[in-house]
């Protein structure tokens, strides 16, 4: 299994850049910036990562169709692309927080369009819109697009997926799935609605790539790590949807949290980790179901937790980091990498 990192989406071109020099020497596979509608333009921030480093991919995660048409997005990635010789990627989604931001509104047949982004996306990359462009219930090309000007070998695109109908679709169309927040417990379940789609791939396209976000909050300090991953808890597991978190929680301990859930959120905002109204207990087993939390003496518990993901047929893994991230890489790339390696 390959690792991956993913950044905050408010740093800055410099530090990516020193983030990705770093990366790149502990062998990481790729740095993926996040695509939030306030802060840096992912596919702007990572031009310099591009210009700073030879071997290591760089990504937009996740980039939705309804925010920005499918052939503006194949435009920015293959412009990306081009200047990192080969070495971009996106992770294309339905979106959520960046919608709400603008009051913009999925269509119905949300599967359907970002089926039809993909095919826009990664056709623009193989040169297939060059004769007739696209046509879709969706989304429409409707002048050619040659794009003579690509040198590169094509961006590699995944899809993101929480939801087994968007697992298997992308698993059959999309270079590679981007699958959200699964723990090891539900791991399977998602692994088999991939087989279903990569089943029906079309002759001659490659093997299905596997990817997967996971929250990183493995610190020296293991008191700051938990108290970091609890104030993150909030975005976990689709905003711990009460059907995931029972599987470390009694059905009283879910209601406390359903019913809270608006204190996991202040506990984000205030910045405090401090969840009112919740046991810190109940929130820590959250933190250890959901994430990678605690200190250094947790990091092979972990690690076994990643190669499960590996023997489920997760093919990387993308660690998110929060605060500190160059201390975090240098755990990640001095314990994580060459253990995954073996």
């Amino acid at each position: 299994m390959e690792v991956d990192i993913i950044l905050e989406p408010d740093l800055g071109p410099a530090q990516l850049v020193e983030l990705a020099t770093a990366a790149e020497k502990y062998g990481i596979r790729a740095l993926w910036t996040s695509n939030y509608f306030a802060h840096w333009d992912p596919f702007i921030s990572l031009v310099p990562v591009a210009q700073a480093t030879q071997r290591l991919k760089m990504g937009a995660l996740a980039v939705s169709p309804f925010e920005m048409h499918p052939l503006k997005i194949a435009n920015a990635l293959l412009s990306l692309n081009e200047l990192s010789g080969g070495r971009a990627m996106a992770a294309i989604g339905a979106g959520e927080g960046n919608l709400d931001a603008m009051a913009l509104h999925k269509p119905q047949k949300i599967v359907v369009a970002v089926r039809e982004a993909l095919e826009i996306v990664i056709g623009a990359g193989h040169k297939k819109l060059a004769k007739d462009g696209f046509k879709g219930e969706e989304f429409n090309v409707t002048y050619p697009c040659a794009y003579d000007w690509l040198k590169a070998p094509p961006p590699f695109v995944y899809g993101t997926a929480y939801r087994h109908m968007m697992m298997r679709m992308e698993a059959r169309v999309a270079d590679g799935v981007f699958i959200g927040c699964t723990p090891t417990e539900i791991i399977e379940p998602a692994m088999e609605q991939v087989r279903i789609g990569q089943a029906k791939r079309e002759p001659g396209m490659n093997p299905i790539r596997v990817n997967a976000f996971w929250a990183w909050h493995v610190k020296t300090d293991r008191q700051e790590a938990y108290r970091e991953s609890r104030r993150e808890l909030a975005w976990r597991a689709r905003k711990l949807d009460g059907d995931l978190i029972k599987l470390w929680l009694s059905p009283d301990e879910v209601q406390t949290v359903v019913t809270n859930f608006d204190k996991f959120v202040a506990a984000w905002f205030d910045r405090s980790g401090n969840v009112q109204g919740v046991p810190e207990e109940l929130c820590n087993r959250l933190c250890e179901g959901l994430t990678s939390t605690g200190g250094l003496q947790d990091l092979d518990r972990e690690i076994e937790r990643y190669r499960k993901f590996a023997k489920a047929g997760q093919t990387e893994i993308a660690l998110r980091l929060h605060d500190n991230p160059m201390d975090a890489l240098k755990i990640i790339g001095e314990k994580v990498v060459p253990a995954l390696r073996l």
